[in-house]
């Protein structure tokens, strides 16, 4: 773990950061010039009206021309002249609006706005058809909402911030140093806070568009950021940068949150009091409320509430997650399921810590409390309900029993570990594919890779659990620790170990040719050669190795061809319509 000075630098470094995206020096034209009476005649020739003309001023080069029927309350700065963005040349238009205390610089365009109010508006903004802009001095924007992280009576929430990883999020609502790592947080948090409290007017950041949304109040607006035809956006945060706006479309609901760069909320989808990770999209009625959404995810028509869902998580479906803590994400959630079981008539006190990488499969049913973070790239197959549990076997299959046995609660269902990695390989080879082609985050530095230091040492203890048993015909947790409200066959150990061993090996061998390796995770892999390979040579081991890769090809293929087989099988024009090729 982390020393508190290493947390404290950390934090100080992530809270820099984030105080040079939201508080930029002020760059903004300095001198202002009264109007003039001639200027002053050709607003009023144009529709224009002040009650206070006095407080209106205008740059040097402000063209008048582009300025008619818009009324001017309090103090109104404008630099309405042409910009050059590129080979484009934005000429500035306000028209048809009603401004007070508003600041705009060159290249906008503000046309048929209800109220502008309390801005500064950067070069080359476009706000048009809208109801409300405004800004209400002291505004949070959304930062400091308390998210509910795993549980949703309080005990792991962690406020909101901009910069806010689901790695350090993780470490904030869980583990034995939370209430140490939270409280250094808020030495940090409380100063941002107090400094975001003290900002006069509100910022929306060059290039930025807004069109045809009735309520925008209350938000920090970033470069290149984009709403259309939104609901409302309130309170909230949204951060951009040269092509990295985040966007609110189609009847989208944003209340006191946080859109990180790239993220979009969609087609009536409601986020309240969350974060949406950068690249990740919440969209098709999709509900996220106080929860943290990491990085390159989906939520689509289904609802996630008081959780931490990290990178590459899917909910593509009609589906619950609610109070889960899930840092490490890339799971799946199938349609149907109900990971939510969180309310025990008393209090919704219950959570789950889903294992890296899980699918949870169609009208599945969890019941909590339940821990998986030892079983990552685990399957809970269609239509399973599962009993309140631990689970600590990777890549294992739960499923309903392939028979019913005396002895065996009828409740308990069967658990196949280390399946995934004997028949469903190629899923775990797809996948790893994907997070990688599929990730578009430029600030996320995690690690796409499903073979980790971390994942074998998981696989090396469930190896050890396994091995060493007298022989039987089924076990339970009281023989072998971690199996959770499920039972295990004695051939389903067998091929267990043997497949945990294998891929262990594998993933040492793959070590040893791989000269690119740290120092750090070398020893960890030369550990495990010396330990499984005591008096084998590189060359040997090399040799093995090439055996290994053979076999892992074939074991691939089978993988891959049994759902083309099944379905050839089943469907008459199956194999006509499916090139077997593709991944």
């Amino acid at each position: 773990m982390p020393s508190s000075m290493e947390i404290s630098e950390r934090l100080g470094k992530l809270f820099k950061l984030a105080s040079d995206e939201l508080f930029r020096p002020d760059t903004i034209q300095k001198t202002w010039m009264q109007l003039n009476d001639s200027q002053v005649n050709l607003l009023l020739k144009n529709g224009n009206s002040s009650s206070d003309w006095s407080k209106v001023r205008i740059s040097t080069e402000t063209e008048l021309s582009s300025v008619s029927d818009c009324r001017f309350e309090g103090n109104i700065r404008l630099a309405l002249h042409s910009l050059k963005n590129g080979n484009a040349i934005l000429i500035p238009q306000l028209r048809d609006s009603t401004l007070q205390d508003v600041e705009i610089q060159p290249g906008c365009r503000i046309v048929s706005v209800g109220l502008l109010q309390n801005l500064r508006i950067h070069e080359g903004v476009t706000i048009e058809n809208c109801g409300r802009v405004t800004f209400n001095s002291g505004s949070t924007c959304g930062l400091g909402t308390d998210l509910e992280l795993g549980v949703e009576t309080g005990e792991r929430n962690v406020s909101s911030f901009p910069f806010l990883s689901t790695d350090l999020a993780g470490e904030l609502s869980g583990g034995e140093h939370k209430n140490e790592n939270l409280a250094e947080y808020h030495l940090h948090l409380d100063k941002f806070l107090k400094k975001q409290r003290s900002r006069i007017v509100g910022i929306i950041e060059r290039g930025s568009r807004i069109l045809d949304t009735p309520v925008v109040e209350d938000c920090f607006i970033g470069t290149n950021v984009y709403i259309a035809n939104a609901c409302a956006v309130r309170n909230s945060t949204l951060l951009g940068g040269e092509n990295e706006g985040s966007a609110v479309l189609d009847g989208a609901l944003v209340r006191d949150s946080i859109l990180k760069w790239n993220a979009v909320v969609d087609s009536m989808a409601i986020v309240e009091r969350s974060i949406v990770g950068e690249a990740s999209k919440v969209e098709k009625h999709g509900k996220l409320t106080a929860s943290f959404l990491g990085p390159n995810s989906v939520l689509s028509e289904g609802e996630i509430t008081a959780s931490l869902a990290g990178p590459f998580t899917a909910a593509h479906h009609q589906s619950l997650l609610i109070a889960a803590r899930w840092p490490e994400g890339k799971g799946n959630i199938g349609y149907g399921a109900n990971v939510g079981s969180n309310h025990t008539s008393r209090l919704p006190d219950q959570e789950i810590r889903p294992g890296e990488g899980m699918f949870f499969g169609l009208s599945c049913s969890i019941k909590f409390p339940c821990d998986f973070s030892r079983a990552p790239f685990s399957i809970i197959a269609t239509g399973v309900t599962t009993l309140p549990q631990r689970v600590e076997f990777p890549f294992s299959l739960i499923c309903e029993p392939f028979m019913r046995v005396d002895g065996i609660p009828p409740a308990f269902n069967q658990i196949v570990p280390a399946w995934v990695l004997s028949d469903n390989l190629f899923a775990v080879f797809r996948n790893e594919a994907k997070y990688s082609s599929r990730n578009r985050a430029n600030h996320w530095n995690g690690s796409t890779d499903v073979f980790r230091p971390d994942i074998i040492e998981m696989l090396i203890d469930a190896e050890k659990r396994l091995s060493g048993i007298d022989g039987g015909e089924l076990y339970t947790k009281k023989d072998i620790p971690g199996l959770g409200k499920n039972f295990l066959t004695e051939e389903h150990r067998k091929q267990a170990l043997e497949t945990y061993r294998f891929h262990i090996k594998y993933y040492a061998l793959r070590g040893l040719r791989d000269e690119s390796d740290s120092e750090l995770i070398s020893d960890f892999k030369k550990d495990i050669l010396n330990r499984e390979f005591p008096e084998k040579t590189a060359d040997e081991m090399l040799d093995i190795l090439e055996n290994m890769i053979k076999k892992v090809e074939k074991i691939v293929q089978m993988s891959k061809e049994k759902d083309f087989s099944r379905g050839s099988r089943i469907i008459v024009d199956y194999a006509a319509v499916r090139n077997q090729d593709n991944n």
